[in-house]
C-alpha cells in the first residue's frame, strides 16, 4: 500500500494499487491519487506536492515535468502543472471548514484550454476524470470571479515588488526602501502599487484581484532586493517571474532589478538580461526617476500624456440580435435545429458572438434554457460550443478590463 500525502491538507494518504480517487481521513477531501505502481514517483509526487502546498509553484511544476517525462500516461502530473500554471492552493473555507481552491496566478486563459488538463482527462479513468472535472468548474469560476473584480481597478504605472518581512516576523530594509521610492514617484505623479498601502485595508486571500490587475497594467515593475533569498522568497518570485511572463508578450512592459548591499550577479539568473539600478549610488533615486521617466513620460503638469483613440463606428447595421432572441425562442419550442440555424447566421455576422455559441450548446443538448444547464451533467464544458463561448467570454472581460485602464 504507497503513502500519498494530500494535495489539501499534507495528512498521509494510504492508497491501494489500482485506486486513483480516494478520501483524506483527515480533512475529510476527495481527490485524485496518481497510480501508486513505482516508488520513484510516489516519492515525486509527494515532493510536487508539498513544494505547490507552499506556494513553490515553479519548483512543483519541475518536478511534475519530469514525472511526465518518465510517465507520460500518468494523469496525476498533468493535472499537477495546471494547478502550478494557475497558482492553486488549497486553504479552510471559513464557513465550512472544508478545503477549497484559491488562485495566486490568473489567467485570461481558461483551465478547460489548458493543453495538461485536457491530457490529464485523456489519460484518467472514468472516476478520476469526474473529479477533474468538477474541479475544474470550481477553478474557472473562481478565474472568472476575479477577472471581475480585477477589471474595475484602476490602472498603475509602477510596480514595486519586495519582502515586506523577515524570518522573525520584523519589517524588511527592502520594505523600507519601497516606502522611500513609493513617496518619491508618487509626488511626481506616478500611480504606483506597493502593497503596504495598496492593500492595507484587504484580507490576504483576497489580495490576488488587485494583483492581478496591478501586475497587467503597470509599465514598470522595481524588483527591490537587499539579499538574494529575499528575491527568491516564495511571493516576492511569484510576482516578479509573472511579470517577466507578461513582459515576454508585451514589449511595453519593463522591469528593474534595484539592488543594495549585494553583488550584482548574485540577483536571480533571470535578471541577468536586464539592466539593473544600484541604490546604494547617491544619485539611485535620481536616476531611477529618469529612467522611468523616460518609460513613462510626463507632461509639464505632472501627468502621464495619454493618447486617446476615437473609437470604431459601424457601416452596417447588425441583425444579431434579432437573430438570436428568434433562437431563444426556437429553443423554447424545442425546434433545436432551427435555433442552430439561426445562431448561425448570427455567426456569419459576428463571429465572436459569445450568446450565439452558448445558444448552439443549449440546442445541441436540446435545453430549453441558460437555466437548464444546471440541472445537466457537467460533461458539457467538453462541448466545443461551450469551450467557444467561454474563450470568448474571457476575451470579453480582458477587453473591458484593458479599455478601464
Amino acid at each position: 500500500m504507497a503513502i500519498f500525502k494530500c494535495k489539501m491538507c499534507g495528512g498521509d494518504l494510504s492508497v491501494q494499487e489500482g485506486i486513483t480517487v480516494c478520501e483524506c481521513e483527515y480533512c475529510g477531501t476527495k481527490q485524485t491519487v496518481p497510480v501508486a505502481d513505482n516508488e520513484k514517483k510516489i516519492n515525486a509526487f509527494n515532493r510536487a506536492n508539498h513544494l505547490r502546498s507552499v506556494c513553490e509553484f515553479d519548483k512543483a511544476a519541475g518536478v511534475y515535468e519530469s514525472i511526465v517525462t518518465e510517465f507520460p500516461e500518468e494523469a496525476e502530473a498533468y493535472w499537477g502543472l495546471c494547478l502550478c500554471k494557475f497558482g492553486i492552493e488549497y486553504v479552510d473555507d471559513p464557513a465550512t471548514g472544508k478545503k477549497i481552491p484559491t488562485c495566486h496566478r490568473t489567467s485570461y486563459e481558461s483551465i478547460f484550454e489548458d493543453s495538461n488538463f485536457e491530457q490529464a482527462l485523456e489519460w484518467a479513468d472514468s472516476v478520476a476524470h469526474s473529479v477533474y472535472r468538477a474541479e475544474a468548474k470550481e477553478i474557472d469560476r473562481l478565474q472568472k470571479e476575479i477577472l471581475e473584480i480585477a477589471k474595475n481597478e484602476q490602472p498603475f504605472d509602477v510596480f514595486i515588488c519586495y519582502k515586506e518581512s523577515d524570518e522573525n516576523g520584523q519589517r524588511t530594509v527592502d520594505s523600507e526602501l519601497a516606502h522611500d521610492i513609493y513617496d518619491v514617484l508618487t509626488e511626481k505623479g506616478y500611480k504606483v502599487f506597493y502593497s503596504r498601502i495598496t492593500l492595507k485595508a484587504k484580507l490576504g486571500q483576497d489580495y490576488e484581484p488587485y494583483i492581478f490587475s496591478a501586475l497587467n497594467s503597470a509599465k514598470v515593475m522595481l524588483a527591490i532586493g537587499t539579499k538574494y533569498e529575499y528575491y527568491n522568497a516564495v511571493w516576492v518570485k511569484n510576482e516578479w517571474s509573472r511579470y517577466l511572463a507578461l513582459m515576454n508578450k508585451n514589449n511595453g512592459k519593463t522591469l528593474i532589478p534595484c539592488y543594495r548591499d549585494i553583488d550584482a550577479y548574485d540577483m536571480p539568473k533571470e535578471f541577468k538580461h536586464l539592466q539593473g539600478q544600484d541604490l546604494s549610488s547617491p544619485r539611485a533615486f535620481q536616476d531611477l526617476v529618469s529612467n522611468i521617466e523616460k518609460i513613462i513620460p510626463k507632461n509639464s503638469n505632472g501627468q502621464q500624456n495619454v493618447t486617446v483613440q476615437q473609437p470604431v463606428v459601424m457601416s452596417a447595421v447588425s441583425n444579431v440580435g434579432p437573430l438570436l432572441k428568434r433562437a431563444a425562442m426556437c429553443l423554447e419550442d424545442e425546434q433545436w435545429q432551427k435555433a442552430d440555424e439561426l445562431c448561425e447566421q448570427a455567426l456569419n455576422q459576428e463571429p465572436e458572438n459569445a450568446n450565439a455559441y452558448l445558444i448552439k450548446l443549449l440546442a445541441e443538448l436540446q435545453l430549453t434554457s441558460e437555466e437548464k444547464l444546471a440541472t445537466y451533467s457537467d460533461s458539457y464544458v467538453l462541448f466545443d460550443n461551450y469551450k467557444k463561448y467561454n474563450v470568448l467570454e474571457m476575451m470579453k472581460l480582458e477587453h473591458v478590463w484593458r479599455t478601464t485602464k
